[in-house]
C-alpha cells in the first residue's frame, strides 16, 4: 500500500500549497519546501533568470552566470 507523503514548508511549517525547490548556490543543491508566500521571492528570481543555452554553457565552464542566487537561509524579506 502507498503512503501519501505531506510536505511541511521548512520556514512556517504550513501544508496548504506546498512546493520543493532546489536551489544552487556554489555548484552545491539543496532542496527547500516552501508554501506559496514563503515561495513567492524564489519564483520571482526565477522569472528574471536568464533561459539561453549560451549562459548555461558559460556556468558549467566554471564561470558565474549572469545572476545570483539567493540562498533561503541567507534571505531576509523585510529588507
Amino acid at each position: 500500500m502507498a503512503k501519501e507523503v505531506i510536505s511541511r514548508c521548512d520556514e512556517c511549517g504550513s501544508t496548504e500549497g506546498v512546493e520543493e525547490f532546489t536551489i544552487i548556490r556554489d555548484g552545491v543543491p539543496k532542496d527547500v519546501d516552501l508554501c506559496a508566500p514563503h515561495a513567492a521571492p524564489v519564483i520571482r528570481a526565477y522569472d528574471l533568470g536568464a533561459t539561453s543555452t549560451s549562459v548555461a554553457k558559460k556556468a558549467t565552464k566554471g564561470r558565474r552566470g549572469g545572476h545570483a542566487v539567493i540562498a533561503i537561509e541567507d534571505w531576509e524579506p523585510d529588507a
